[in-house]
């Protein structure tokens, strides 16, 4: 399965932490430039990032480390359908990876059909469907996911990768948006139990850096009205979610 692991240019010892582990593992792999938001231009912005609708999703603007990390994952996804890759495994440059990996990414290829689109997270998750758990490989199972987030590490199918396209570009959501893409079926959002791929945690946030100035800056009157903003948008998109499920099993 190729690897794709997505970094920054200037981030060289992430970048030597992750493909060290690959090597040991036998993973061959491409590093992905990730895409530094705060330098793209006006231009790049406007044709790139939908504000408004980014916006209504997650109650403010994106945060330049948020959208470069976005394009970054959609720019994954687009060398997947370009080459016509079965399935790719995408990595963040901060992945720590279990020994196991390698049986997984062959036991999901295996198992799977990439003309399904299915997302495989090998990372954290809330919760998960445990009452339908599915062997895969040794004591490893998949369930569907209710909840989950991060994506730093995960497996997406061809058919998946183009319709992650379609539905994320230009960017409207953060790249770890599961949970929208699980209600309104755009793929099928599994995740390998128990988790295989973890973080290092040592490393500082390239994507949310000044989330927590922006929010402690915010008036008790502005927090209320962002509470507001993201309770009636979450209802409207529930609702939108609904039609378009009714529409996909019509």
């Amino acid at each position: 399965m190729h690897t794709f692991v997505i970094s920054l240019p200037e981030d060289a010892d992430r970048r030597r932490a992750v493909e060290g582990q690959l090597r040991n593992l036998g993973l061959p792999h491409e590093v992905l430039a990730a895409v530094n938001g705060k330098l793209l231009s006006s231009d790049d912005r406007r044709n790139n990032y939908d504000e408004l609708r980014f916006v209504r999703n997650e109650g403010r603007s994106a945060l330049p480390g948020e959208l470069g990390c976005a394009l970054s994952h959609i720019e994954a996804y687009r060398l997947v359908v370009e080459r016509k890759l079965p399935y790719a495994l995408i990595l963040e440059d901060d992945a720590w990876l279990n020994p196991n990996v390698p049986e997984l990414l062959q036991a999901i290829e295996r198992r799977y059909s990439p003309r399904e689109e299915s997302v495989f997270l090998l990372t954290w998750f809330n919760t998960i469907g445990s009452r339908r758990l599915s062997p895969l490989w040794s004591s490893y199972h998949v369930a569907d996911v209710k909840s989950a987030y991060c994506a730093h590490g995960y497996v997406v199918s061809n058919a998946a990768a183009e319709a992650l396209v379609k539905a994320l570009h230009p960017v409207r959501h953060l790249a770890d948006c599961w949970n929208w893409l699980r209600r309104h079926r755009v793929v099928r959002v599994l995740a390998v139990v128990p988790t295989c791929i973890t973080a290092d945690l040592s490393y500082a946030t390239r994507t949310s850096g000044g989330l927590a100035e922006a929010v402690a800056g915010r008036s008790r009157v502005g927090f209320l009205r962002h509470k507001l903003h993201r309770v009636i948008w979450r209802l409207v998109d529930l609702g939108s979610a609904v039609i378009s499920r009714l529409g996909k099993t019509s």
